[in-house]
């Protein structure tokens, strides 16, 4: 009998040693992406950040794929860059349904995992197509509402917060998107571990304060999310201030730009590490799918835990795709970077001269190697797409110029630099402004000269649909201040003049449709129709029946007759 209950009992034992261990509990994960953040904004009085990255690896030498929202964000989401996945900038036509890669929300939720989303700022919104896989998808979107709707970090915070206090039972996946760094730049009223910024600050410590403010959202957000959560903090790309002529981000593909911050606090990443290998946001992806066990993909990406890429290439199509500019990368091995800018090309030494700003001779021998690497990415090509843009965007979104292909170097080289003209095209984002405060004042004066500002500027942009669209929107103003309705005779040259360079989505067709049918001019609405003809345009038919209705209307009232415009003086 002893000998039965002793074998029972090392069965039992030999069952216990030998049976599988149960699988381990899948980690809750936490995405942060900053926008706008520069890696060198971290520790002027972000306390949060400086803690969490005592406790995360850092890697020093993370770089964007572009500088933009939209598509860094996207690569995150897939670990492809823009050339694989398609989305060049914030008002691409939306990630299509039907597409050969999944995104990370798709994977968390099919492996069981809540997923929610809180975002900032409506080019993320879900019209973009990156909300696919959310249960929970909080963002203003801009594509449904002309201009960028912005919510404040705090609040998303708050969301986060909410939701994340509320999941029980299962694992859960939470990307919060902070706005704050963005311009313009607001005043920080600081706290007792955070300096404040004042009214009338230069706006590098005015953005500095907002780094602030995002660091104080982030504090919260890790505090409730648990010393257990994988966590990811990212910035979507930089921003410039005055270096290489350049403000804000989005036009050049400098590091003040295209450097970003990325850390990662989760099993396997030493706290405290500092990284400094070649490394880009598109590695998010693949890294959280080993984490968490999700399937494998082909990516652009690397896990974060393995080998640094050997080089990387960014891109901004921006300018291009607005003005007919030339098409901006950079493409980096970590230590020398070359920078093409239409048809400049400049090389630098990053360990010597992290600043970019004195370049090196093309003889160098590191300007042959990432020239190559450089010449292998313009060869990809994105994803198909079909159709027309038909969303209501801000203005540069509605240009048709087709943004899915890199244009060859001898291509690229007789396009205009767009360096030498970034001021000028600040200015012209002041345009809205200027026209809202003289027709409020009742004064031509200002919009005389926003007219020879255009005309000036049309000459370093002759492709660009934005100075005949402009040029509409100040002549609109002119019948108004002036009274003189034949102002809107060159509105709507004007706006025929933008939609025939690629504004044609339909709130820009119906513009012009406005403009003429205010002018009775019939040359506008024939020529209009024509084009929408020609162009094969799929136009909707509200808007269909607005243009004839106002052809008939102007046929009836002209007596069909035609008639050339000039321009009225201006007083």
């Amino acid at each position: 009998m002893r000998c039965v209950i002793l074998l029972v009992i090392l069965g039992a034992a030999a069952w216990l040693c030998l049976r599988p261990a149960p699988p381990a509990p899948l980690p809750n994960v936490l995405l942060v992406t900053i926008d706008t953040l520069r890696p060198d904004a971290v520790g002027h009085g972000t306390p949060a950040m400086d803690a969490f990255l005592a406790r995360a690896t850092r890697f020093a030498r993370a770089r964007t794929v572009a500088p933009l929202t939209l598509p860094a964000h996207m690569s995150m989401f897939t670990g492809l860059f823009p050339s694989a996945h398609g989305i060049h900038d914030n008002v691409t036509e939306p990630l299509p349904a039907d597409r050969p890669f999944p995104l990370l929300a798709e994977q968390f939720r099919d492996r069981g995992y809540e997923t929610a989303a809180f975002a900032s700022c409506g080019v993320l919104g879900a019209g973009s197509g990156i909300a696919r896989g959310f249960d929970v998808y909080e963002c203003p979107d801009g594509r449904e509402q002309r201009g960028e709707e912005l919510i404040p970090g705090e609040e998303r915070v708050k969301a986060a917060v909410r939701f994340m206090e509320g999941a029980r039972g299962r694992p859960w996946f939470v990307w919060v998107h902070l706005f704050d760094p963005h311009a313009p730049y607001d005043v920080f009223p600081g706290d007792e571990r955070r300096p404040a910024t004042r009214e009338g600050d230069p706006a590098h410590a005015l953005y500095l304060g907002d780094v602030r403010r995002a660091d104080a959202a982030f504090e919260k957000l890790l505090a409730a999310a648990g010393e257990d959560t994988a966590v990811v903090l990212a910035s979507d790309h930089g921003e410039s201030f005055g270096e290489h002529g350049e403000l804000s981000h989005g036009p050049l593909c400098y590091g003040a730009t295209i450097d970003a911050l990325l850390a990662v606090r989760a099993p396997g990443f030493e706290a405290g590490a500092v990284d400094t290998g070649l490394r880009s946001v598109a590695d998010i992806a693949p890294t959280l799918r080993r984490l968490c066990g999700l399937p494998e993909v082909p990516a652009d990406g690397r896990d974060l835990g393995g080998a640094p890429h050997a080089a990387l290439v960014a891109e901004s199509l921006f300018t291009w795709r607005i003005h007919g500019w030339g098409q901006c990368f950079a493409v980096t091995d970590g230590d020398f970077t070359l920078v093409e800018s239409g048809p400049g090309l400049e090389l630098f030494d990053r360990r010597a001269d992290p600043e970019e700003t004195e370049p090196l001779p093309l003889s160098h021998a590191a300007y042959e190697k990432l020239d190559r690497v450089l010449e292998a990415f313009r060869s990809r090509q994105a994803i198909e797409r079909d159709g027309d843009l038909h969303v209501s965007l801000p203005a540069y979104g509605q240009v048709r110029r087709e943004a899915t292909g890199y244009l060859p170097r001898h291509e690229n080289a007789r396009l205009t630099d767009p360096r030498p003209h970034l001021a000028a095209w600040m200015a012209v984002q002041e345009i809205p402004w200027i026209v809202e405060m003289a027709v409020e004042r009742r004064q031509s004066a200002p919009l005389e000269a926003v007219l020879r500002m255009l005309a000036d500027f049309g000459r370093a942009a002759p492709r660009s649909p934005l100075v005949p669209y402009h040029r509409a929107r100040v002549c609109e103003a002119m019948a108004g201040v002036t009274a003189e309705p034949s102002w809107f005779e060159v509105a709507a040259r004007a706006q025929l003049e933008a939609v025939e360079k690629g504004y044609t989505g339909k709130e820009e067709v119906r513009k012009a449709i406005a403009y003429a049918e205010a002018a009775g001019d019939g040359v506008v609405l024939d020529s209009l129709a024509s084009l929408l003809r020609q162009d094969g345009r799929r136009i909707d038919e509200e808007t269909e029946r607005r243009l004839a209705k106002a052809s008939l209307a102007v046929a009836r009232q002209a007596g069909d007759r035609r008639f050339a415009v000039a321009e009225p003086e201006s007083r």
